[in-house]
């Protein structure tokens, strides 16, 4: 059987297919969205360039909560259709997931992820496991002990401002957008609000714009506000991941991935990184957090891996009228 899984976020797409059971690599391409008018046209142009067989199913993992066949992106102003895409590429099985759910069924072999440890922690076998990712948005998901994935929509809870630097950017995002959300922040231009909030702290004039420009320049140790802007947006995702962390109660693992985690690698790790001490000051239960493993996801598959796992999963049960409408 051929399974198509496809992994569709804010700015880029990811696709592949499973034959038998195993990811084809040849058959892995990456879009940038803003190339093409639709998804249905970009699956019809990966169909055509890819030169792959014709699939038995298709899994499409979304940036968004998913409740029916017809689902509007949160980051991107495209609806997808679940009909109208079968119909498109000529797939019978079509299922529409959203994308932490996808990365949640990722979880059910950690071992097989391309990833790095940022601390050991006390792993524990049937414990929950928590992803949770940073790229045009933030969102995450939770593995539980029975092997079902509870999905939410995390990002669009409210920021917590401690220190004067969070309070600043919180009415800088409120005045913007009427209030301040995780979204908002632990995301790409999150980090650009966090940098302009500094500068304009410290009177200096912003000489960048774009998490794109902000980035290299901290990597190169250019610019000390743009390092300074890093670190804060480490500290400010260490504290949310140690949150989630608590809420689920974690202890199985928490997976950290997403664009702007993977762009920030070098801030994430080092025991002495400001996201794991953020992630680890919990007052009162920072014994625990310490005993938690936590893992920076590097595998670009992983939502990939996630779709097929899912349907995989739905094969073994009955009904699927949830996700095929």
């Amino acid at each position: 059987m051929i399974i198509r899984v496809c992994d569709l976020g804010g700015t880029h797409c990811r696709i592949g297919q499973y034959v038998d059971g195993r990811l084809d690599a040849a058959s892995v391409a990456r879009f940038r969205n803003a190339d093409h008018a639709s998804f249905a046209a970009l699956m019809t142009h990966y169909h055509a360039s890819a030169g792959v067989a014709p699939a038995d199913r298709l899994v499409i993992a979304l940036a968004a909560p998913v409740t029916g066949d017809v689902v509007a992106l949160t980051n991107l102003d495209w609806t997808i259709d679940r009909q109208e895409i079968s119909r498109a590429v000529g797939v019978p099985e079509v299922f529409l997931i959203n994308d932490f759910e996808a990365l949640g069924h990722a979880l059910s072999s950690p071992q097989a992820l391309q990833s790095e440890s940022l601390q050991e922690g006390t792993r524990t076998a049937k414990g929950t496991r928590l992803i949770l990712g940073a790229g045009t948005g933030f969102n995450c998901a939770a593995r539980l002990t029975d092997g079902s994935v509870a999905i939410c929509e995390a990002g669009h809870s409210t920021f917590v401002a401690e220190t004067e630097l969070d309070r600043a950017l919180q009415a800088r995002i409120s005045q913007k957008h009427g209030r301040c959300s995780n979204d908002r922040v632990l995301s790409g231009s999150g980090l650009a609000e966090i940098y302009l909030t500094l500068c304009e702290l410290e009177g200096r004039t912003p000489r960048y714009a774009t998490s794109q420009q902000i980035v290299p320049a901290a990597l190169a140790q250019e610019d000390d506000l743009a390092v300074r802007a890093c670190e804060e947006f480490v500290r400010m995702l260490g504290r949310a991941a140690g949150d989630l962390a608590l809420v689920f109660l974690a202890n199985g693992g928490v997976y950290v991935t997403g664009g702007m985690a993977h762009a920030l690698q070098g801030f994430m790790v080092g025991s002495e990184s400001r996201f794991l001490q953020a992630f680890k000051a919990k007052g009162r239960m920072t014994e625990n957090m310490e005993t938690i493993p936590v893992h920076l996801v590097l595998d670009d598959n992983a939502a990939l891996l996630g779709c097929h796992e899912f349907q995989a999963s739905m094969s073994r049960a009955v009904p699927v009228a949830d996700h095929r409408g």
